[in-house]
This record gives structure tokens, sequence and C-alpha cells, in this order.
């Protein structure tokens, strides 16, 4: 894992990437997306694979369970690293369909943590 420099808005922020045969994970605060080389960014090709941990860490708590109607920005999941605590969120308001962590459980960068279905 590797950590890059990134502005937007006039601030800064660190971000851990990771890179794999079949391209790359970018982690941020609350969340982290897998980037493909060829992947098309159009609405149409869009598909939200879930809440995934920005990078490794311990689950400090889980706060949804399969069957839970959560908000948008709503937060989900605990997780802790480097010392700090993140908490991810929900992107938009849906119901929970998968919950693959549990509290107390060390998840890598890129790990299925929730999947919200709108």
């Amino acid at each position: 894992m590797s950590w890059k420099i990134i502005e937007h808005g006039g601030v800064r922020y660190r971000v851990p990437t990771a890179k794999t045969a079949k391209g790359v994970w970018v982690g941020w605060p609350g969340g982290a997306t897998f980037i493909e080389p060829k992947r098309s960014f159009s609405d149409a090709d869009h598909v939200d694979d879930g809440i995934r941990a920005p990078m490794t860490g311990k689950v400090v708590e889980v706060k949804v369970a399969v069957g839970d109607v959560v908000e948008a920005d709503q937060v989900v999941v605990v997780l802790e690293a480097m010392k700090m605590e993140y908490r991810l969120t929900s992107s938009s308001a849906g119901t929970v369909s998968v919950v693959q962590c549990e509290a107390g459980k060390l998840v890598e960068l890129g790990d299925l943590l929730v999947t919200v279905d709108e």
C-alpha cells in the first residue's frame, strides 16, 4: 500500500492506494473504490458495489443489520486504523442487504463491509 496526496477544494488529503493485477484500490475517509484500467464512468455502466474498507483496520462497531433502512450519510461501520477511528457512511438512502463484517474483526483495503440497495 502506498499513500498519495490529492487536493480538492483547496484542502489536501492523504489517501491510501493499493495496486493489484486488475487495477487500483483508492481509499478515502468514509469509503474506497476500485479503479480498473479501462473502466467507463458513464451512468449506464455505474454499479454500486457497496461500502468497502478504505484501508486495513479493525472493525470497532457495526451500526446496521440486514433489513435496516438507512439515510444518506448515515454511519454504518466504525473502523479503527493507525490509532484513528473512521466512520464509514452510506452514500445514499436505502435498505441494508448485506453485512459482511463484525466488531473485532480485521479487514483489508477494499473488503466489502456493507451493501445498501436503493
